[in-house]
């Protein structure tokens, strides 16, 4: 049930000792008696137990709720932290996927650069063996340029 009292929002409210009469009072000033019907007034036959049992299911009602609102602030801590171990159990092995990854492409690059340093080996022994050889072969232009230079050419003027 509600009533409007005036058009002001109401300051204070105070109810008579025998619950007959309320007044109302509103921050202009204004002041107003409201008087109750006996069907208000007067307890009605069980009115007292309904209303107790009413307050009681409301208060077991509220411990539920704020029960249920604690077990799901819980699982979502269960929950997260499930998701955050899951995550370092993942990190953990990602951790290891990259030290074992690390390791082979270490080992291959060592690998790649042995057969390299043994290529240019094999090349520089082959380039050796072909400049023993042809050391008692010697350019045509090598040779002008050794007779020349030692004097031994032809003399033009005989």
């Amino acid at each position: 049930m509600s009533t409007q009292v005036c058009d002001e929002p109401l300051h204070c409210i105070r109810v008579q000792d025998q619950g007959r009469l309320i007044a109302t009072g509103s921050h202009t000033g204004t002041t107003t008696l409201l008087e109750l019907s006996d069907g208000l007034v007067q307890l009605q036959r069980n009115e007292k137990v309904l209303v107790t049992a009413v307050l009681e299911r409301e208060t077991r009602r509220e411990k539920i709720l704020e029960a249920r609102h604690r077990e799901m602030k819980l699982k979502e801590r269960n929950k997260s932290s499930q998701e955050k171990e899951k995550e370092d159990d993942e990190g953990g092995y990602e951790d290891e996927d990259l030290v074992e990854k690390a390791e082979r492409e270490f080992y291959e690059t060592i690998e790649y650069e042995i057969k390299q340093k043994e290529k240019k080996e094999a090349q520089r022994k082959q380039k050796e063996e072909m400049d023993k050889g042809d050391e008692g072969k010697a350019s045509p232009i090598e040779e002008e340029k050794v007779e020349t230079a030692s004097g031994g050419g032809e003399d033009k003027d005989d």
